[in-house]
C-alpha cells in the first residue's frame, strides 16, 4: 500500500493528518516485518520525542479500523504485531530467537475441508491464523550458549 493512498484514507474518513500520524505511517511504508506497538513508538520517538504509547495505540487502531494496517496474534510472544495490508493473504514463520519473521504466502488452511470442520464441530469459521514458530538460519548457524 502507498503512503499516499493511506493518507487519502485518513481524509475520507474525517481524520486530520498530523506529522505524528504520518511518521506512524512512515514506519510501516518503510518495513516488511511485522511490529509490536512498541518497536512503532521506539521509531516514531526518533522523530517526535514527547509523542505517547498511548497515541501510537490510537493511531494503530485507526490505521486498523481503516484497513491500511492488519493486526497479527503471535500468541508465543505475548502480543500483537501490525504490519501494512498488503492486501494479500499469508502468514508467517517467526524465529524464537531473534523475533525475525518472515510471510509465507500460501494457505495450509486451503488444504482443510473448512464445510466439513463446520459441520463436525457446528462451529462457524470467521477467520484463521496460521504462523510457524521455530529457528531462523542465523540462529541455528549459532553456537549455543554455556550456562554455568
Amino acid at each position: 500500500m502507498r503512503e499516499d493512498y493511506a493518507i487519502e484514507r485518513f481524509r475520507k474518513n474525517g481524520y486530520k493528518i498530523t506529522p505524528q500520524r504520518q511518521e506512524i505511517l512512515k514506519v510501516f511504508v518503510g518495513n516488511n516485518l511485522p511490529l509490536s506497538a512498541e518497536e512503532v513508538h521506539r521509531k516514531v520517538v526518533e522523530r517526535y520525542p514527547n509523542i505517547s504509547l498511548d497515541t501510537v495505540y490510537r493511531n494503530l487502531s485507526i490505521l486498523l479500523e481503516l484497513g491500511i494496517i492488519s493486526k497479527l496474534d503471535f500468541i508465543l510472544e505475548g502480543k500483537s504485531r501490525y504490519e501494512l495490508n498488503s492486501g494479500k493473504h499469508h502468514h508467517h514463520l517467526v524465529c524464537l530467537k531473534c523475533g525475525v519473521t518472515e510471510a509465507i504466502d500460501f494457505c495450509p488452511f486451503k488444504s482443510l475441508d473448512r464445510e466439513k470442520i463446520e459441520e463436525e464441530k457446528k462451529f462457524e469459521i470467521k477467520k484463521h491464523s496460521f504462523e510457524l514458530f521455530g529457528h531462523c538460519e542465523l540462529c541455528r548457524e549459532k553456537p549455543q550458549e554455556k550456562s554455568f
